[in-house]
């Protein structure tokens, strides 16, 4: 764990009277577009922040058209889709209308320029393009206000106004923007449209899912469009002094617009609640009349009337000057890099409490969207959905007589989950059986825990333990679940272990170091630098609870940050395998810091790159694995979402190294072929109830072969 003394601190800023959290983190995330300023400061509907980064390329994030895609600001203070897959508990909050963490936190002038200080002293690059940051300040800030507006070079806007690609986003009026009565010269002060414009002129999208060419055709459009977006801005002036007159302006939209739209007056508490339990109440006795019309419409044999899928939003927080600033800290600070942000302290400890136990009752499966359809894409075993004889690829039409055909994900999710042992029915069509049939379902407790393990089954003692995140107690759990599971083999001993990383997107440094100690008796685990401090080398130590088995890390594009320190150091030492598909790509360490003025949030900061044993940074290029497996037997590789994906990410330093393992490869190759299970297991159902891991069964062909052929060690 990084630390840097009070002492140290005045002596670099004594401009800065601090307090500040010993906490050195790589980031919750892996994949992410940027945070408009309305998601990052958790509003109900984010807009775009900059013309650089549209709503469309969230939409590629995933090869799927017409999903339902949306995002949420995540424990890192980044956006991340959440929408494109779900397990049927979603969110503790209500997905139509998301806690307001930052609700009565004050953030003004001082704490934006405290921001600053912290970038100045701590920041990675000490020579980073401020000019973008504060270029993306002012937009950010700008498109906090209603209407939303926004500062575009002159030429970026003549030169891509009226294209098709734009959509009718730079539809819209005008004007110079003043500054001390004078205008910006090559600036226009550019109105958004409303979202009722834009949708309809949004073109209709191609249905099913986009080949990976489709996918990367999108991306090279939008990045051509980016690096128009900053090379037009490169060639103007844009400071500190053109961003005050900047915040000038918003302080004056935000009093006109509060003086005609004055706040409603406050309610007493017990007002509310009052008013809060009369809304649940009438929600309530609609659903019941729906569910009551379904099975007199069932009955009848006539079709029930489908619910609207269209249904409204929460209303949008009001412009104010909080929100204006903080958007303005954002956007300043994610023109350095999307992994650096403002965090509200509360989001963050949902983060790590929902990381640690994200259990919910519900039906227990895992749903996804395509085109307007809601999919099951597994029912989790032993769970409600699975004992009711629902199967991977049943359609949802209905919950509880409720058409759920174009609705949001969440929204499906939210109606399905309840309380345990109250019962829902789902109406379910699928490709054996298109007469769509109820299934009455009864919710229960659904454990989602942060470490869980199991046996493979078919694979005599070979075991998988899946981590979705490091946080403290991680290191604990992953030893209490391996010694559960050792109880559970034949014999009271594994055979081989699976750590599977997949979709991991990260945690805490040090915990990541020491699970990775865990199974390397010696050799060097990671190597920090920084801009500050001398290099600090990581190396592993000898224990006789270290574990030998032999060990496959199972990773995916969505595996980022401190998952990939411990494939990579696994892999580099030639102590584990690394099967599946490239990592996210996401090598810079970032520090959680408490600021002097309030204590309600924290300055999230790159402060450090991380290298692997072999002395090379996986920052872009990931780690590759030894052995790529495609989720499924088809073969077929989607392209991902990784670091490179995203606006204003580090650059990378170097390529990649030869993995150890490869003069290995062959071998294995060969042993999986004449004793692996995999391929005959995911042909033995055509249409199975749960549809089969393919990536782990390869994975556990694999760890048998490393027993086999005495490469364990």
């Amino acid at each position: 764990m990084n630390k840097v003394t009070q002492n140290d601190l005045h002596k670099n800023a004594p401009h800065l009277r601090l307090r500040w959290l010993l906490l050195t983190i790589l980031a919750l995330m892996a994949v992410a577009c940027k945070p408009a300023p309305a998601a990052a400061a958790r509003t109900a509907k984010a807009k775009p922040a900059s013309p650089a980064a549209p709503a469309a390329p969230q939409a590629v994030a995933d090869p799927t058209a017409e999903e339902a895609t949306a995002t949420v600001a995540g424990a890192a203070g980044t956006a991340k889709p959440v929408a494109a897959k779900s397990e049927d508990d979603e969110d503790d909050e209500d997905s139509d209308n998301e806690a307001d963490y930052w609700k009565g936190i004050q953030f003004d002038v001082h704490n934006f320029d405290e921001v600053l200080d912290y970038v100045s002293t701590y920041y990675i690059d000490a020579t980073s393009d401020r000019k973008r940051a504060w270029v993306e300040a002012a937009n950010f800030a700008l498109l906090s206000l209603e209407p939303a507006v926004e500062l575009l070079p002159e030429s970026f806007y003549q030169g891509r106004h009226g294209s098709p690609d734009e959509e009718g986003r730079l539809d819209g009026t005008t004007a110079a923007f003043q500054c001390s009565n004078k205008a910006l010269p090559g600036i226009v002060l550019h109105t958004l449209p409303n979202d009722d414009y834009l949708k309809a002129h949004r073109p209709v999208r191609k249905k099913g899912r986009l080949s990976n060419e489709e996918v990367l055709a999108l991306r090279d459009k939008y990045k051509t469009r980016a690096n128009l977006y900053n090379e037009t801005w490169d060639k103007l002036a844009f400071d500190r002094p053109e961003f005050d007159c900047v915040m000038a302006y918003v302080t004056k939209e935000i009093k006109a617009y509060q003086a005609k739209n004055p706040p409603p007056p406050k309610v007493s508490k017990e007002a509310a609640k009052a008013a809060k339990a009369a809304a649940e109440k009438v929600a309530a006795d609609k659903a019941a009349a729906a569910k009551e019309a379904a099975k007199t419409a069932k009955a009848d044999g006539k079709p029930a009337a489908a619910k609207d899928a269209d249904v409204p939003e929460a209303p949008k927080p009001q412009p104010d000057l909080n929100r204006a600033w903080l958007a303005a800290a954002q956007g300043y600070l994610y023109a350095l890099d999307p992994h650096s942000s403002v965090i509200a302290r509360r989001a963050w400890d949902k983060s790590t409490q929902d990381t640690q136990d994200n259990s919910f009752e519900g039906i227990g499966a895992v749903l996804t969207q395509r085109d307007d359809l809601t999919i099951i894409e597994n029912p989790m075993e032993g769970r409600p959905a699975w004992k009711a004889g629902l199967r991977a690829g049943d359609v949802i039409h209905k919950v509880d007589g409720n058409d759920v055909a174009g609705m949001l994900l969440s929204k499906v999710v939210k109606q399905i989950r309840g309380k345990r042992n109250t019962v829902v029915t789902l109406t379910i069509s699928r490709e054996s059986d298109p007469e769509p049939k109820d299934y009455a379902i009864t919710r229960e407790h659904i454990d989602v825990k942060n470490v869980d393990g199991s046996l493979v089954k078919e694979y005599s003692g070979i075991a998988t333990v899946k981590m979705n995140g490091f946080i403290p107690q991680s290191v604990t759990d992953l030893r209490d679940q391996i010694t559960k599971l050792e109880k559970q083999a034949p014999g009271g001993k594994l055979t081989g272990l699976i750590l599977d990383l997949r979709n991991n997107s990260g945690g805490l440094l040090d915990k990541a170091i020491k699970i990775a100690d865990l199974f390397l008796a010696k050799g060097k685990i990671v190597s920090v630098k920084s801009r500050r401090r001398a290099e600090e080398v990581h190396e592993a130590t000898p224990s006789p609870s270290d574990y030998g088995y032999p060990l496959v890390v199972l990773v995916s594009d969505g595996s980022a940050s401190a998952s990939e320190i411990v494939a990579s150091a696994l892999q580099d030492n030639q102590r584990g395998l690394v099967v599946g598909l490239r990592t996210f790509g996401k090598a810079s360490v970032q520090t959680l810091f408490e600021p002097a003025l309030h204590q309600d949030y924290y300055i999230k900061l790159t402060i450090a790159r991380y290298y692997a044993p072999s002395g090379y940074t996986l920052q872009v290029v990931g780690v590759t694995p030894d052995v790529e497996a495609a989720p499924d037997i088809d073969g077929k590789v989607p392209v991902g979402f990784r670091e490179e994906n995203l606006n204003n990410h580090l650059v990378p330093l170097q390529g990649t190294q030869k993995s150890p393992w490869a003069d290995s490869i062959p071998a294995l190759d060969k042993c999986v072929k004449e004793f692996g299970k995999a391929d005959a297991i995911a042909k033995r159902e055509p249409k199975p109830q749960i549809h089969p891991d393919y990536q782990l069964l390869k994975a556990a062909d694999y760890a048998t072969c490393l027993g086999k052929l005495g490469l364990a060690q």
